[in-house]
C-alpha cells in the first residue's frame, strides 16, 4: 500500500510540475483530432467515432499542422487531407480556395517539396497521388523512367518562388505526370498537369512506355 502510495504521490507530482503549456497540449490534441473528425463528417458523412485522424508531421508548420483521416470501419483507398491553420480553421479540398489560405497562413520559407505537398492533397484538380521528392523513394518507377528517357527531378521552384514544377505519381494507374502550379495575379493557385508517359500510343512502338512499367509492377 505504502508503494503504491509513494508512486501515485510521484505521479501527481510530475503533473504538478509539468509546465502549464504541456497540459494545455494534451488537451488540445483530444480537442484538434475532434474538430477534424467533425470536419470529415460534415464533408463525407463519417461519424466522428469512425474517424481516426493522424498528423502529417513532415508538413507541420510553426502555425500550423496537417492530417489524413481513415474510417475505422469501411476499407477506402482515398484518404482526406486536412489543414489546420491559426484560430483553428481547418482546410479540406472541399474548402474555396485551399491552397492559397494554406500558402498565405503557413508557406514562409517552406521547403519546394512541400509545396508540392501541399497542392497535391489540397488542389480540387489533383487530389491525391504520389509527389516524387526523392529517387530513393520509388527505385523501381526511377528505373523505369530512365529506360523511357524521362530524367527525375525532385520539385523545383520557379525564379521567384511564385510557382513549383514537380513528378507526381497516380499509384493506381502509374500514369506520371509532370505539374506546374503558379500563383496567379489574384493570388489563386493554378495548376497545368502534363503527362509524361500515359494511355497515348507510341507511333514507332505502337505501345505506351508507362503500360510497360505497370505490366512490371503488378
Amino acid at each position: 500500500m505504502l508503494i503504491i502510495t509513494n508512486a501515485l504521490s510521484k505521479v501527481l507530482l510530475g503533473l504538478l510540475l509539468m509546465p502549464v503549456g504541456v497540459v494545455k497540449g494534451i488537451a488540445m490534441d483530444d480537442k484538434i483530432h475532434h474538430k477534424i473528425a467533425e470536419a470529415v463528417h460534415e464533408e463525407f458523412g463519417w461519424k466522428v467515432e469512425e474517424a481516426r485522424v493522424d498528423e502529417v508531421e513532415s508538413l507541420r508548420r510553426p502555425s500550423c499542422s496537417f492530417y489524413t483521416v481513415v474510417s475505422n470501419q469501411r476499407p477506402l483507398a482515398y484518404e482526406p487531407n486536412y489543414a489546420l491553420l491559426p484560430g483553428d480553421q481547418v482546410i479540406g479540398i472541399g474548402t474555396a480556395d485551399a491552397v492559397t489560405k494554406i500558402l498565405n497562413g503557413c508557406a514562409a520559407d517552406a521547403s519546394a517539396d512541400w509545396w508540392a505537398e501541399i497542392i497535391t492533397r489540397f488542389h480540387p484538380d489533383l487530389g491525391g497521388g504520389l509527389v516524387l521528392s526523392d529517387e530513393e523513394e520509388r527505385p523501381d518507377i526511377v528505373r523505369k523512367l530512365g529506360q523511357a528517357g524521362v530524367r527525375f527531378t525532385r520539385p523545383q521552384f520557379e525564379s521567384d518562388k511564385q510557382g513549383v514544377n514537380f513528378l507526381l505519381l497516380d499509384p493506381e494507374s502509374y500514369r506520371l505526370y509532370r505539374v506546374h502550379a503558379t500563383r496567379g495575379s489574384s493570388g489563386g493557385i493554378e495548376v497545368k498537369r502534363t503527362k509524361l508517359l500515359g494511355s497515348t500510343p507510341n507511333a514507332q512502338t505502337n505501345s505506351d512506355p508507362l503500360d510497360a512499367i505497370a505490366e512490371t509492377l503488378q
